[in-house]
């Protein structure tokens, strides 16, 4: 699932971050990370699975949205390697595999969980496709309808997932955390390889909100007498994040 394997060449000394644009990130983080929880499912959910603030699914996705179109603007833009550039192909379409499976598993059981974090969810494409655009870089989900991808493993695991979930609502919920889990790992190993400022600025959201969504599902399945085993993080890392409060700022 990694799309940085390749060990492609690393960019030069001159495209690396300069040291004002190192202050320049710190000085935006925190401001455009609250943004963008409005568009991360921020809030705390009540039982039927409703979030009650800033949970997607409202006004606050298209707000998040242009907060951060306005945050990255202030961040000078900088050669890309050719890792970072896979990179965003690649989590533009994993944010697009998360949105369309809880379309599908909301379709399927009605529970609101499913559908405020699909808003969240395209939240992310937006700034994946935002970035993508500041770098002139095709967009790998144009055309694509809801479930399909140009990435066959991505594709595999639509299938997959949406599969799964249609047998229980549980089975629905364990899904929707594997792909949180799968996106916090491999939003990890993508940030492990890019020095740019703007697209740290926008992983860093992104795992964030994803740490938040894991939350949630974790909270659910133990509202249903159930629980979840981590397949692409440690237990560890997994029982760091649910036994650890709603994140409402940068970590």
């Amino acid at each position: 699932m990694n799309p940085n394997s390749t060990h492609l060449p690393r960019p030069s000394r001159e495209c690396r971050p300069t040291r004002r644009k190192v202050r320049l990130l710190s000085g935006l983080a925190c401001w455009a990370a609250a943004a963008m929880l409005a568009g991360c499912g921020g809030g705390s959910e009540d039982v039927g699975g409703r979030a009650t603030l800033g949970s997607g699914g409202g006004p606050n996705d298209s707000q998040a949205s242009a907060s951060m179109a306005t945050t990255l603007a202030g961040v000078a833009a900088a050669p890309l390697s050719a890792e970072e550039a896979s990179g965003l192909s690649f989590m533009r379409e994993e944010e697009k595999l998360a949105h369309d499976v809880y379309i599908a598993l909301h379709a399927r059981w009605g529970l609101n969980t499913f559908s405020n974090i699909a808003s969240s969810e395209q939240t992310h494409m937006d700034v994946m496709l935002l970035l993508l655009q500041r770098y002139a870089l095709p967009d790998p989900a144009a055309g694509s309808a809801a479930g399909e991808s140009a990435n066959p493993v991505l594709q595999g695991l639509y299938t997959a997932l949406v599969s799964a979930g249609q047998t229980s609502l549980v089975a629905a919920l364990q899904a929707g955390a594997e792909i949180e889990e799968l996106d916090i790992r491999d939003l990890r190993s993508i940030k492990a390889t890019i020095d740019n400022a703007d697209l740290t600025l926008a992983y860093e959201n992104l795992e964030l909100g994803s740490r938040n969504h894991l939350r949630a599902f974790h909270t659910n399945l133990l509202r249903q007498g159930a629980g979840y085993t981590p397949k692409y993080i440690t237990q560890a890392e997994y029982d760091a994040i649910v036994n650890s409060p709603r994140e409402s700022g940068m970590p």
